[in-house]
């Protein structure tokens, strides 16, 4: 038997997983092996943790990252069931949540039936509290400190932004911002979604240089990061907020939203605006290519290691 069975979309949220191991624990990836103890590290693997839990009578933690408001809306979950391993679920007749109602009814109904439900901020604490009625644990987890490290480079003239083209992580406004810096300033955006084409209408309207890009290699992506002039992090909501916190530890200068997770996590390092303040934001992009690099010391708490350290302690006492 497994101590642990490690529920994960993707390798990110398997950071901490070898410095568990090599502190003892015997963790599975996959398979169907029996645990002590099973950990859904997002809400993709929820339902697929929970069955497994049931199965085998294991423990189960129930990590979510985020509630993304306009998901959920007023909306109320549809009804949900467990039943020979399977998920049941009947719609809702009126004020379901807006958007994937299935997906977050199952993320209820496992979130309130996990032995504990872990979060990495308290902004998500406090959302997850209030729609799912749910007591959480916040166990912030990390950024691939392995990977992402200062080093020296030359860096391009222009902005960066990082992450999904959608409405919420407000790439228009730093598009915005280029097109009244003097002269106007390149910009660079990492990511693939459903805003690309009004995004590059948006920077051709405005005599905006912009290059759209995705599928970076791990190496480009971070050499991006080392070579940008500023990082700017201009998102609405975030559970967590990786984009700044990478930025960060590569030396590269950033501008922030002024969000909670953002304030929870990166201290005074990133030059911070508010959001729907467009001259904020061209003030804040002229500060960040003035001022200093920022300072790494906000990223200790952020680390592998220290991630690890986190979560040993919260499953050590269903370990023993």
């Amino acid at each position: 038997m497994d101590d642990i069975r490690w529920f994960a979309p993707n390798r990110f949220c398997t950071l901490v997983v070898p410095p568990l191991r090599a502190r003892g624990l015997s963790i599975a990836l996959e398979g169907d092996r029996p645990a002590r103890l099973a950990i859904a590290m997002d809400a993709q693997v929820a339902a697929a943790a929970y069955s497994y839990a049931t199965r085998h009578r294991s423990v189960l933690i129930h990590y979510v990252w985020d509630l993304p408001p306009w998901r959920l809306g007023r909306g109320r979950p549809d009804w949900v069931w467990h039943v020979f391993g399977r998920f049941v679920r009947v719609p809702r007749v009126g004020r379901r949540y807006p958007e994937r109602p299935g997906y977050y009814s199952r993320l209820r109904f496992v979130a309130n039936r996990a032995r504990e439900v872990w979060v990495p901020s308290a902004h998500t604490a406090a959302s997850v509290q209030q729609r799912l009625g749910v007591a959480c644990r916040r166990v912030p987890f990390c950024f691939d400190s392995e990977r992402f490290t200062r080093a020296p480079t030359i860096r391009r003239r222009g902005l960066l932004t990082v992450s999904r083209l959608t409405p919420h992580k407000n790439h228009a406004a730093v598009i915005r911002a280029a097109a009244r810096l003097e002269p106007k300033t390149p910009m660079r955006i990492i990511g693939s979604g459903p805003e690309r084409a009004s995004l590059e209408r948006l920077a051709a309207t405005l005599g905006v240089p912009c290059s759209i890009e995705s599928d970076l290699t791990e190496t480009d992506m971070v050499t991006a990061y080392r070579t940008a002039e500023v990082v700017v992090c201009p998102s609405t909501f975030e559970g967590f907020g990786l984009t700044p916190i990478e930025a960060i530890a590569t030396a590269t200068p950033v501008v922030a939203s002024d969000i909670p997770p953002h304030r929870e996590f990166l201290g005074a390092s990133p030059h911070f605006f508010t959001l729907g303040d467009d001259d904020g934001l061209v003030a804040a992009i002229g500060a960040a290519r003035a001022g200093p690099p920022p300072a790494p010391d906000v990223l200790s708490g952020v680390t592998i290691d220290a991630a690890a350290e986190r979560f040993s302690a919260g499953l050590m006492p269903y370990l023993r």
